[in-house]
């Protein structure tokens, strides 16, 4: 074990699909852990999920980013006896089945956990493992709706929208890997396995937290205080942040208002709220004779928050993001140039072609896994000869 890798030693099965579960496998893996992923014959569903590539989609590539692949039909009667002797030795069982289905596969906590006692075992679901809406089927969008992120991501018309980042997903996969970190350290400890109930429900209600909270007890604002908020300028958008008074009456003097400066009527957040309609006429006319790159480094030399909209491209191509080398690029055999695959926060950079900068192709471990549990060549061939396992063509 070391410091940039303190999972390495645990052993983690993971049969979920998709992004949720798998990003949380991918992080353990990212810190050590030694992930086989547990997928279909014709691979986890998030391989098709977009425009493959060489077997792999955007999704599929960083969810499975330093795992292991074995391919294998879990309906085959050799599958138990597989799934069994890899949990025997486990440390960290995941599956990301619609409740119920797990344990008609026969993979259900309660007996492997009494197979192995020191098991961590998550389970990932949409809904959650009780209540009337526990075998509803539910994606990221679901919970947008479901939650009422997207009622309170009302645009200017009136409409509600999803914001096309999987912020369930993504956040049901951190909070998944923070449940599994404190069970691990407990179960190294001797205090045994445990059963972890994840859901993208539960990790929405918590990711917005606050905005519930706040909407428990008073009506929502759905703008700032102006100047807050996102402004039109001369050739692009800007976005400015203005909590402080001294912050409002600085911002003032530098675009030339200064009435709005000497206004007591205007000093706090909530008085500014209340005139935000009058201040923003105000405001509007003068962002938008300056460039916004003119506005930044004018309100950032006046210690200001404030930055200019970027596109995904612009901000790749951002020198600070450059010299932080906060992306890695990854090459797969198809696409023109690399993948930019953002480096987790705390672990070293993901270098290519290491074992954390590789993902797998559907079932490129099935012989080196299988092999590990004692199956010899013949058996393994035989296998796949009668579709228990795949292994797809390695891209070229």
């Amino acid at each position: 074990m070391s410091y940039d890798r303190p999972y390495e030693g645990i052993k983690v099965v993971d049969l979920s699909q998709g992004i949720a579960g798998p990003y949380c496998g991918m992080l353990l893996a990212q810190h050590g852990a030694d992930v086989i992923k547990v997928e279909p014959l014709q691979g986890d569903w998030a391989r098709v999920l977009g425009t493959p590539t060489s077997d792999h989609t955007e999704f599929s590539y960083l969810g499975s980013l330093g795992k292991r692949s074995l391919a294998i039909d879990l309906k085959s009667p050799e599958a138990p006896a597989i799934v069994d002797a890899l949990v025997a030795e486990a440390d960290v069982f995941m599956e990301g089945f619609r409740p119920g289905v797990i344990d008609r596969l026969g993979f259900g906590h309660e007996r492997l956990m009494q197979m192995n006692p020191n098991l961590v075992y998550l389970s990932i679901s949409g809904f959650g493992q009780t209540g009337p809406m526990r075998n509803k089927p539910a994606m990221d969008p679901v919970l947008q709706a479901f939650t009422g992120f997207m009622m309170d991501n009302k645009g200017n018309d009136g409409i509600p929208h999803r914001t096309n980042t999987i912020i369930n997903d993504m956040s049901t996969a951190l909070y998944a890997f923070s449940a599994v970190a404190p069970a691990l350290h407990a179960q190294k400890n001797g205090a045994g396995g445990r059963y972890l109930d994840v859901s993208l429900m539960r990790a929405a209600a918590n990711f917005t937290g606050i905005r519930i909270t706040t909407a428990s007890h008073r009506e929502l604002q759905r703008a700032g205080a102006p100047p807050s908020g996102i402004h039109a300028t001369k050739d692009g958008w800007l976005q400015l942040v203005i909590i402080k008074d001294s912050d409002f009456r600085r911002v003032c003097e530098l675009m030339g208002l200064d009435d709005l400066k000497d206004d007591a009527g205007l000093s706090g957040l909530p008085a500014r709220m209340e005139q935000g309609e009058r201040l923003l006429a105000r405001f509007a006319p003068v962002f938008l004779t300056r460039p916004a790159s003119e506005w930044q480094a004018l309100f950032t030399e006046a210690g200001l928050q404030n930055e200019v909209l970027l596109s995904f491209d612009e901000f790749l191509a951002h020198p600070h993001v450059g010299e932080t080398e906060l992306f890695s690029y990854l090459e797969l055999s198809g696409l023109e140039r690399p993948w930019p695959i953002p480096n987790p926060p705390g672990l070293p950079k993901i270098e290519p072609g290491t074992s954390y900068g590789t993902s797998p192709f559907t079932g490129q471990h099935c012989d080196e896994v299988l092999g590990g549990l004692g199956y010899d060549g013949d058996a393994i061939t035989d296998m796949r000869n009668r579709g228990v396992i795949r292994t797809w063509p390695a891209p070229v």
